[in-house]
């Protein structure tokens, strides 16, 4: 009968986990950063939010069902991670208009080398609502099929296919006589 030293296994398990995560932290760690910046538009803030994620999946490891889709588990919780973030200086906002008495919020930060209808088509889709434009972002810069942005915000495909024509409707209206043929 051969005896099982359970400690050699979670140390060998621990190590294995640990080397999934710094490979899946090399492979995607640049464009989930890019993605929360494009969310959020701050750089700063954006690596933030990705080592959250990271944090919150080394963290709960075991708990993710499918370790070959942990990009996608990872994925969501940076754009849950945003999302949150962006609620929180919208009341964050309210209450310092409250208590100093002032509606001004400061512009968001902007490279300001980027060709002008590129600023101004994303100062549109910012100006969309939150899953409007998370839906826009996951589609065009990620290039997600409506299945994976259904998986990465938490809801059906028919949500996410509504969000999407109501976002192109807004940036269409947004952006008339904005956008030459040629960009269109």
């Amino acid at each position: 009968m051969a005896v099982i030293n359970h400690v050699a296994v979670r140390e060998t398990t621990r190590s294995a986990r640990d080397e999934q995560i710094a490979v899946l932290f090399d492979e995607h760690y640049d464009r989930l950063r890019d993605l929360a910046y494009i969310i959020l538009g701050d750089r700063s803030l954006a690596e933030e939010i990705v080592s959250e994620a990271f944090l919150k999946t080394f963290t709960g490891w075991g708990r993710i069902r499918d370790i070959d889709r942990a990009d996608a588990y990872l994925r969501r919780a940076v754009v849950n991670l945003c999302r949150s973030k962006i609620r929180r200086k919208v009341v964050e906002a309210r209450s310092n208009a409250i208590t100093y008495r002032r509606d001004e919020r400061k512009a968001p930060d902007w490279d300001p080398d980027i060709h002008e209808e590129s600023r101004e088509l994303w100062l549109a889709v910012r100006a969309l609502p939150v899953r409007q434009r998370a839906c826009i972002i996951l589609r065009y810069v990620e290039d997600l099929a409506e299945q994976d942005i259904a998986d990465a915000l938490d809801c059906s495909v028919g949500t996410v296919r509504s969000q999407l024509s109501r976002a192109r409707r807004k940036l269409g209206v947004a952006l008339e006589g904005v956008l030459t043929e040629d960009s269109r």
